[in-house]
């Protein structure tokens, strides 16, 4: 929640360098992130893990090098592209996600499935951004609630499989 501070109301005020920090930090902890989701997504398979938590990485230091930018030159529009570029590996990344989220049978499968399509919504914003510049053409405005649901899910679960219960009668 601390992206939206500075990329929807530090940027557009203005006051790039407090959204070049926000971008940093927000690099920082999407590493934090990536590694707490490994053991969580590892019995989706391993390699799919693995792969998911290796473009969470990447992007991080994509949007890195963005905040850089912005840091280094306060250009937004750079910075803007950067961004929108590192979203096809942060899409990609939750579409991975998703799909080992189902696989490990103890996330809900419509949660693995609103993941899947919140990045499929990213990535398709970095297309359009890319090949058709200034189009406004937004997806992920309305995709997103996939992230915000395993987010809620995993913060009230713990990221814990389920027990299973016996009842002893």
């Amino acid at each position: 929640m601390l992206s939206p501070v500075g990329l929807l109301v530090a940027l557009p005020a203005g006051h790039t360098a407090l959204a070049a920090y926000v971008a940093l930090v927000v690099a920082s902890l999407d590493v934090v992130v990536a590694v707490a989701l490994l053991p969580v997504l590892t019995p989706g398979g391993r390699l799919l893990a693995q792969i998911a938590v290796a473009l969470r990485v990447t992007y991080a230091a994509v949007f890195a090098v963005a905040g850089g930018w912005l840091l280094a030159s306060a250009d937004a529009s750079r910075f803007e592209a950067v961004w929108n570029a590192g979203l096809l590996l942060f899409g990609t990344h939750l579409v991975l996600v998703g799909i080992a989220a189902v696989r490990t049978g103890f996330v809900p499968a419509w949660i693995g499935a609103l993941v899947t399509i919140a990045g499929t919504g990213y990535a398709i914003d970095s297309t359009t951004a890319a090949l058709l510049p200034g189009t406004g053409i937004s997806v992920s405005g309305f995709t997103f609630v996939g992230e915000v649901v395993l987010l809620v899910w995993l913060v009230a679960r713990g990221g814990r499989p389920r027990r299973s219960v016996r009842l002893i009668w």
